[in-house]
């Protein structure tokens, strides 16, 4: 994101200037010590989606903060939000009734924004076992976005197509979707690694989110289904 190297370091220290004494950030998957294997995982994405990169360089300047402050810190990162198909492609969906993506069939490794928001209060509520900690937040295992498509269409009641497009041509509908710049570009660099099947590996999961809420990760349908807390949309969809 444009301006990220001085917008977050300026807004951090404003935080150290008002004596903000815990952070909770959200942010993308993240190598670390106590997950080898989603560690990889995260590295590769980091490598090669802007929006990754981003987020982790905001994360090391985050977890230096404490060094000449009193901010201690917890980072819940997650895989690919659940709200991502119906943010992003909201028109979409709603005028074609598409699903456009670049998956190939490979499985990807949703989370459900419920389960985060969840997390994020028990952080808040209890600061002190999760000081200074970084979580990586997944879902209960891959779901291919055909199987997304579906569940959408059984959800709403309407037939959503799922349309799989090449990479390239994915690139030209981010563009036709009116998506700013950075975000068509990450949105594609995203289903490029999806399609590398990298969220099909086992140890792409971890059981943070069942450590920190006590509940095992909603699946898409219970994402969808679930009022009580966020819901995509008042109308379709």
């Amino acid at each position: 994101m444009e301006g990220w190297n001085e917008a977050f370091p300026a807004f951090l220290e404003a935080c150290k200037a008002a004596k903000v004494e815990h952070f909770v950030k959200i942010s993308f998957l993240r190598p670390t010590h106590a997950f080898k294997g989603v560690a990889e995982v995260a590295r590769q994405y980091r490598e090669n989606v802007p929006f990754v990169a981003f987020h982790g360089s905001c994360d090391d300047i985050l977890e230096n903060a404490k060094k000449d402050s009193r901010i201690s810190y917890t980072i819940l990162c997650t895989s690919h939000m659940m709200s991502s198909p119906l943010l992003h492609q909201g028109r979409s969906l709603r005028e074609k009734k598409k699903f456009i993506t670049a998956s190939y069939g490979m499985g990807v490794n949703y989370v459900s924004p419920n389960d985060v928001a969840d997390a994020a209060v028990v952080v808040l509520l209890n600061q002190k076992p999760y000081r200074n900690k970084v979580y990586n937040l997944t879902g209960a295992g891959p779901i291919k976005d055909s199987d997304v498509a579906s569940l959408l269409t059984e959800f709403y009641g309407t037939p959503i197509e799922h349309v799989q497009l090449g990479y390239h041509d994915y690139v030209s509908f981010a563009k036709k979707a009116g998506l700013p710049y950075w975000q068509g570009k990450d949105a594609a660099a995203f289903e490029r690694m999806k399609a590398g099947g990298l969220d099909e590996m086992k140890s792409a999961y971890t059981k943070d989110l069942q450590e920190i809420t006590g509940r095992l990760p909603e699946s898409f349908m219970d994402y969808l289904t679930n009022k009580s807390c966020m819901r995509p949309g008042r109308t379709f969809p």
